[in-house]
């Protein structure tokens, strides 16, 4: 899960800002726990909702100091299925014997046909 927004907004030449995704659940006991999806390490639990993200802003910006923030474009493999006969596809093109083979074929059809006529024209 990616937490950072892809579009980033440069507000000043020394200032860059990114929007960040943060999960805030409140728990049972009245607490606010603040998460960032993808880094485990920044979770804050305060008192009310404000502090626990104002928290985690800090936590935040302290773990990216000196980082940079980049978007890489990666290739996702297709899922689609792919028809493996298509990979036999033509591979008799330029073969000189595959007419005959075809006749062949079309011979033995012909031979099959005949006796299973002339089997069911006798019962």
């Amino acid at each position: 899960m990616n937490s950072f927004s892809s579009a980033t907004s440069q507000t000043s030449q020394d200032n860059n800002e990114v929007l960040v995704n943060v999960i805030v659940k409140q728990q049972a006991d009245g607490r606010t726990v603040a998460i960032v999806p993808g880094l485990p390490e920044l979770q804050v639990e305060a008192s009310d909702r404000l502090t626990a993200l104002a928290q985690l802003q800090q936590r935040l910006e302290t773990h990216l100091a000196g980082a940079e923030i980049v978007c890489l474009s990666i290739k996702v493999p297709s899922s689609e299925q792919k028809n493996p006969w298509l990979a036999m596809a033509g591979v008799f093109k330029d073969d000189p014997q595959f007419e005959q083979m075809l006749e062949a074929i079309e011979n033995y059809r012909q031979e099959l046909d005949k006796s299973t006529e002339d089997t069911f024209l006798q019962e």
